[in-house]
């Protein structure tokens, strides 16, 4: 795991960065905020800790800005304890907080909870363009609008929106949505698919027939 490690004190910073390395991560090290952004913006990181009390640009607008590019774990670290400055730092979107003075063992493990939980997470999760589907709760978005879908339809859309670009045989849909002991024909692909064209309203979604072939989901800039 690439980790973005933020922090103005150098024996802190070092700390961190020899204990994440010794678990086998890879680091980037930096000990100013609007720095930190910059080499994000080049190079994303796959999680990031955080000082609160950073030069330049302060450690809970910094993750509030990393939050927005890319949903990743964040750590925010703090001399100060007081509930208010964690209350803080979570509305500014940190998945956790550690007080200093700490064990870095701890940080570590706290590090790969978060990221574990980011990983669970993203095997439900499908983002597409302007689609994102959430197969815990059956919830589609479309440009930030939430859109009900029947059952079989929400499947169906998923299992094209997690593939953009590749064709799916009608067959191969059929045995994905709706199982191997599916009795119907394959005209029940092409029903779902024209019911899915007229409710997703965005030309830069684009459900292709592949003639002779079954269909693929296409995104265009």
């Amino acid at each position: 795991m690439h980790v973005l490690i933020v922090e103005d004190d150098l024996a802190i910073l070092h700390l961190v960065e020899t204990t994440l390395q010794r678990a086998g991560h890879t680091v980037t090290a930096v000990m100013d905020g609007a720095d930190a952004e910059r080499l994000f913006m080049a190079n994303p990181a796959d999680a990031a800790i955080i000082d609160i009390l950073l030069p330049g640009l302060d450690g809970r607008t910094l993750c509030s800005r990393l939050k927005q590019m890319t949903d990743i774990p964040v750590i925010l670290l703090t001399a100060l304890g007081e509930w208010e400055e964690k209350r803080s730092g979570f509305e500014h979107g940190a998945d956790d907080y550690m007080t200093k003075p700490f064990i870095p063992e701890e940080l570590l493990f706290r590090l790969q909870a978060v990221a574990k939980r980011y990983a669970k997470n993203a095997a439900t999760l499908v983002t597409v363009g302007p689609l994102k589907l959430d197969l815990r709760d059956y919830r589609l978005e479309l440009n930030s609008e939430t859109i009900h879908l029947p059952k079989k339809e929400f499947e169906l859309l998923y299992q094209l929106a997690a593939f953009p670009g590749r064709v799916f045989t009608r067959d191969e849909l059929i045995e994905q949505v709706w199982g191997l002991d599916f009795e119907g024909d394959d005209r029940t692909i092409d029903v779902h698919i024209k019911r899915l064209r007229g409710r997703l309203h965005d030309d830069t979604i684009t459900i292709r027939t592949v003639r002779g072939v079954g269909y693929t989901l296409e995104v265009s800039p």
